[in-house]
């Protein structure tokens, strides 16, 4: 394979797995703020190490094992923190879950089927607020409501949202 075409599919790889590899992070960091700016930390590294990837195997798992690196860097660089985790404490941690069934893909497999079944409206509003992170202000402009208005219209479809993902996750299960 040429090299275009290797980091072509790297970078495919990197934006696929973006979800997994925060969803991953955050479960041993515990912290938004920190979580993020680790992720980016580690897709630095990643992008690094891009050769030593090999295309065809499994991203997520090679990913995974350079996340979890950082992630030991990062708590041995908070030993100043009350709370601290050792490598031993980590590496279980890990472990587990990685032995999970993958969750977020069936979350987000859900959500994407709940969300067609939001009204166009509210699918707009949706898409504008979380996709072209469009501020209240403007999406109160473009509908004509209020900015408390659009938040609580907001609330209320991802309440909605969240309760059908519950449900047709619940769903599938018993199948």
């Amino acid at each position: 394979m040429n090299e275009v075409v290797v980091n072509n599919v790297f970078f495919q790889q990197l934006l696929q797995h973006q979800g997994p590899l925060h969803a991953y992070v955050l479960s041993l960091i515990g912290n938004t703020t920190d979580a993020r700016d680790l992720l980016q930390d580690i897709n630095q590294c990643l992008l690094e190490k891009r050769d030593s990837f090999t295309p065809g195997t499994n991203f997520l798992a090679w990913s995974r094992k350079v996340a979890f690196y950082k992630i030991q860097s990062y708590w041995r660089d908070k030993k100043r923190s009350r709370l601290l985790f050792d490598d031993e404490l980590l590496d279980s941690m890990s472990e587990t879950i990685e032995s999970m069934p993958d969750l977020f893909n069936d979350q987000i497999e859900a959500l994407r089927s709940c969300i067609t079944l939001l009204p166009d409206d509210k699918q707009t509003m949706m898409k504008q607020r979380y996709g072209q992170f469009m501020p209240l202000k403007n999406i109160a402009s473009y509908w004509g409501k209020s900015e408390k208005a659009i938040g609580v219209m907001l609330l209320r479809i991802r309440l909605r949202l969240q309760d059908c993902i519950q449900k047709t996750i619940a769903a599938r299960s018993r199948i």
